[in-house]
């Protein structure tokens, strides 16, 4: 007979974590593991629920309106919209502006996107960086984070939300105190 895991068997995490209804194939925040004390790795839970967001792929519960947002782009959805859907996408750059931290993820890396362009791609590699690097001139407000497959890309994910969160955590207990 299987035992029912125990508050000791796995980590759960404090803040709930939103998917915006749009997304297609949405990250999950499976298989996560995390260092507790003594340095033993657990599981690491993660709370997320499905929402419409005004702005970005991933939030978190309470700031999703100024706090963080998170755009996700696979490598070939990245392509299609900096080359179609250039003027929607400065638009919600635009709105990203407005957060206390924004962020792009792109499931591939530099070198994915600059030597392998998804097949019977127009967009030069040249155009997307160039395009990189204009929005982040233009909106430096929103971070770029280019990394190798979803995998790691759904990691990076959850590290800058986690970070976030820690910061605010102690944003706020510094504000009680003093």
């Amino acid at each position: 007979m299987k035992k029912n895991p125990s508050s000791t068997d796995y980590t759960l995490f404090p803040a709930t974590v939103l998917i915006d209804t749009r997304e297609q194939t949405p990250w999950q925040f499976r298989g996560l593991r995390s260092k507790v004390a003594g340095g033993e790795m657990k599981p690491l839970i993660v709370p997320v629920e499905t929402q419409g967001l005004s702005t970005g792929d991933y939030s978190l519960k309470g700031f999703e309106e100024n706090g963080i947002c998170i755009e996700r782009k696979s490598h070939e959805d990245a392509v299609q919209t900096f080359c179609h859907g250039r003027d929607r996408f400065e638009r919600e750059l635009e709105r990203m502006q407005s957060f206390q931290y924004a962020a792009v993820i792109i499931e591939a890396d530099w070198s994915g996107i600059l030597y392998r362009p998804p097949k019977h791609s127009r967009f030069t590699p040249k155009s997307f960086a160039e395009s990189v690097v204009a929005w982040s001139q233009r909106f430096p407000k929103t971070h770029w984070f280019t990394m190798p497959t979803r995998a790691e890309s759904e990691k990076m994910c959850f590290r800058v939300l986690r970070r976030f969160w820690r910061d605010e955590e102690e944003r706020v207990k510094r504000e009680a105190s003093g």
